[in-house]
């Protein structure tokens, strides 16, 4: 059975106050992302609400490349794109569009000096989806990845560092969290991705490395087949990728201040232990959506065993399948 989906927040009637308007936008938040409102709940009390703010500018870029463009078609979605690039250019300078999002991140631009760049970026990534290019090898999937969430992990810092000059130094690490997190997401969302959006992430390269097709894995989607210890083995290579940008971010966080620190050390943990929740499910992630259970987050905020969890299922697979799925396999295309 399908696990029902809850239906976003109304927005707030003409005429709402400011606490409703704050109500609905932390709801809104909320809806969109259990984990990073969980998070963000350790962060300082000032810098929740104009964090669920620039979440929300964000989501609205992200849904006009995953939901718009199956609502019309890519040139239509192309044409808003550039219309919230418009409305970002004035928000910018202090003339916001009526609308509540943007009068909200006029206010947080003007008291946080947020970097504008990270902000286009991520209508950069937009784009790179509505045009179709694709991701031909690992040195694309990271240079999307840079631009639809290192640029969000560039956007956070403000809200982090008590010295704004702080924010320059810690921006490489920021970026590598957000790719971690974006690798993460396209390792829980692969069937997802290729059903509803005819999307593959997964490198070209890479597929054909370990001797699939895209082809191949809407057959496992639609057809019930069980994935192999090949596709575990493949998962696992995008996978050690992403444990290394975290170990990179690590470094950064180690050094903020201590209420952000814990909120970030937080966030980076719970969204990590997805990539468990997907060796759990037998690294079946094209017909199910691991989740980690609110339980198990509420566990990593005080004890990372991520490494030991993520070895003993390892090893599990591995016996499973017969094979090391930490090993790149031999596969016809390379013989």
């Amino acid at each position: 059975m399908t696990a029902r989906i809850p239906s976003p927040p109304p927005a707030p009637p003409d005429g709402a106050n400011r606490a409703e308007e704050d109500r609905y936008l932390w709801r809104a938040f909320h809806h969109h992302s259990r984990t990073f409102s969980l998070a963000t709940r350790l962060l300082p009390s000032r810098v929740r609400l104009p964090i669920a703010t620039l979440y929300l500018y964000c989501r609205t870029i992200d849904s006009i490349a995953d939901e718009r463009v199956l609502e019309t078609d890519p040139a239509q979605a192309l044409d808003d794109l550039a219309e919230a690039r418009q409305r970002l250019d004035r928000t910018l300078v202090g003339d916001p569009p009526g609308l509540l999002l943007w009068q909200r991140m006029a206010e947080v631009h003007a008291r946080f000096n947020l970097n504008p760049d990270p902000l286009y970026e991520l209508l950069d990534g937009a784009a790179w989806d509505l045009e179709d290019r694709g991701i031909a090898d690992m040195e694309d999937l990271l240079a999307y990845s840079e631009r639809v969430a290192g640029s969000v992990g560039a956007m956070m810092l403000p809200f982090l560092v008590d010295i704004p000059a702080d924010a320059a130094t810690l921006e490489p690490a920021a970026r590598a969290l957000g790719k971690a997190m974006q690798l993460t997401n396209i390792l829980r969302d692969v069937g997802e991705d290729l059903q509803r959006l005819d999307r593959v992430y997964l490198p070209d390269d890479l597929l054909q490395r370990f001797g699939l097709t895209k082809a191949d894995l809407l057959g496992i989607a639609r057809n019930g087949h069980d994935p192999s210890g090949t596709y575990a083995a493949l998962l696992e290579s995008v996978m050690a990728a992403a444990e290394r940008l975290y170990d990179e971010a690590e470094a950064g966080i180690t050094v903020l201040p201590r209420q952000s620190r814990i909120g970030i050390t937080a966030a980076a943990r719970m969204y990590r232990e997805i990539m468990n929740e997907v060796r759990a499910a037998h690294y079946d992630n094209l017909r199910q959506r691991s989740i980690v259970p609110l339980r198990r987050k509420l566990r990593l905020i005080v004890q990372d065993d991520y490494a030991t969890r993520r070895a003993r299922l390892i090893g599990n697979a591995s016996h499973r399948f017969g094979v090391d799925v930490t090993i790149p396999q031999t596969t016809e295309a390379d013989t």
